[in-house]
């Protein structure tokens, strides 16, 4: 059997080979996948920050609307101030596990863009070493489906030319 006879057999997936998951492929493309998640990290800073910083303004305020309309004790304005405390880390912590959430979900979404594209390129690396006939296998919600399947027909179709010419002597 030769090469490009078994070639036709291959099946290329993100989770092939070196690309298999693990801490050391965590990341398969680091500088792609590390630029879309600090881009949605720091929106999600922003937005945390300008939540925070209105919480803590129309809270203060409130604060002070009710220290002047009540002539407050003491007791109450403790009682007062261990609430927003409360408030505020209440805020402070809900924010926290959304970034994590961010940073979880950031690299979930690029593994299911950036897988494909690993694939695509072994893929194309065969057909040019001339191993005509490999074929794509994505994993059930990646991206890029549709360029998979276009990809696929054009390998075997490879595959059928070379093995006519290869027949007909050429």
């Amino acid at each position: 059997m030769s090469k490009n006879e078994s070639a036709t057999k291959d099946v290329i997936s993100p989770s092939d080979g070196a690309n298999r998951r693990s801490a050391r492929n965590f990341l398969l493309q680091p500088f792609l996948q590390i630029q879309l998640g600090l881009a949605s990290l720091m929106l999600s800073f922003a937005f945390a920050g300008v939540i925070s910083w209105l919480f803590y303004i129309h809270l203060n305020q409130f604060a002070t609307v009710v220290i002047q309309l009540t002539d407050a004790e003491d007791a109450v304005l403790k009682l007062l101030y261990s609430s927003l405390s409360e408030m505020r880390n209440a805020v402070l912590g809900t924010i926290a596990v959304f970034l994590v959430a961010n940073i979880v979900a950031s690299i979930f979404f690029t593994h299911r863009m950036v897988g494909p594209t690993v694939a695509f390129r072994r893929l194309i690396r065969g057909l040019i070493d001339g191993k005509y006939g490999m074929q794509i296998k994505l994993r059930d919600g990646d991206a890029f489906v549709e360029v998979a399947d276009e990809l696929n027909e054009l390998s075997s179709k490879l595959a059928d030319k070379y093995k006519d010419e290869k027949k007909s002597g050429k």
